[in-house]
C-alpha cells in the first residue's frame, strides 16, 4: 500500500505560507500566549510551507531544543490540511492527519497490540515527542517496539508522516539504532530547532 507522496497543488507556495502562517497563530492563541514574530519561526514556516509544496519526500521531522515551537507547527500543518482537503468534493480526496503521541502509542500498544497495525497504516499521521516513550513494551505476553516498527512500516509503505522530538542527531541513532536512523536520514525533510523555549517567555511552545 505504498502511498503517493503528497503536496498541496491547490494553491501557490506564498499563498500556503500565508495559511499555515494562520494555523500557526491559532495554535499558539489555544495555549492563552501571545505569538512572536521572530525570525526562528518565520524561517520554520517558510521551510514547512516548501515542503508541502514540493512533495520531495514523505517525511517531516522537526526536532530540537526543548519548548522551540515544533509541536506547535506540526499541529498547524496538521489544521492546515484538515481545512484544505478534510471537506473536499469526493471521498478519495478527503484527507486528515491522525496524531499521536510517541508514548501514548506505547501505552495503548501494551493495552491493546492489535493498535500498532492500525495505526501504522493510517494515510497522515503525526508522532509527537519522538524518544520519550520506552524502548519496548509487553502485550499479552509478546514484547514490542512501538516507534521502531511503525517508523519501519512508515518507511517500507512511503507513508506521509510529521514527527517530533527532542533528541538530537546523535540521539537518534543511540535510541532506534543504525537501521532506523537511516532510513530516517532518507525519509524525512529534517528541521533541527536550536532558540530557546518560548514557554518561559510565554510566547508559544
Amino acid at each position: 500500500m505504498a502511498g503517493t507522496r503528497f503536496r498541496i497543488d491547490k494553491y501557490d507556495p506564498t499563498t500556503v505560507e500565508e495559511m499555515l502562517l494562520m494555523c500557526y497563530k491559532s495554535e499558539v492563541k489555544k495555549r492563552g500566549m501571545d505569538f512572536l514574530s521572530d525570525e526562528p519561526t518565520n524561517e520554520k514556516i517558510h521551510k514547512v510551507t516548501k515542503w508541502l509544496c514540493s512533495g520531495r519526500r514523505y517525511g517531516l521531522l522537526l526536532y530540537g531544543s526543548i519548548g522551540s515551537g515544533k509541536t506547535t507547527l506540526a499541529k498547524a500543518v496538521c489544521t492546515l490540511i484538515g481545512i484544505l482537503y478534510g471537506n473536499a468534493g469526493s471521498y478519495e480526496d478527503r484527507k486528515g492527519v491522525v496524531r499521536v503521541s510517541a508514548l501514548d502509542l506505547a501505552n495503548k500498544v501494551a493495552a491493546d497490540s492489535g493498535y500498532l497495525s492500525q495505526i501504522k497504516q493510517k494515510e497522515m499521521l503525526f508522532i509527537d515527542d519522538l524518544g520519550v516513550e520506552p524502548e519496548t513494551v509487553k502485550s499479552w505476553g509478546n514484547e514490542f517496539s512501538p516507534v521502531t516498527e511503525l517508523l519501519y512500516y512508515r518507511y517500507d509503505n512511503r507513508l506521509f508522516t510529521i514527527a517530533t522530538s527532542n533528541l538530537g542527531d546523535r540521539d537518534f541513532d543511540t535510541r532506534y539504532g543504525r537501521r532506523i536512523y537511516d532510513r530516517m536520514e532518507e525519509m524525512f525533510d529534517r528541521l533541527f530547532y536550536t532558540n530557546g523555549s518560548y514557554r518561559i517567555n510565554k510566547l508559544s511552545k
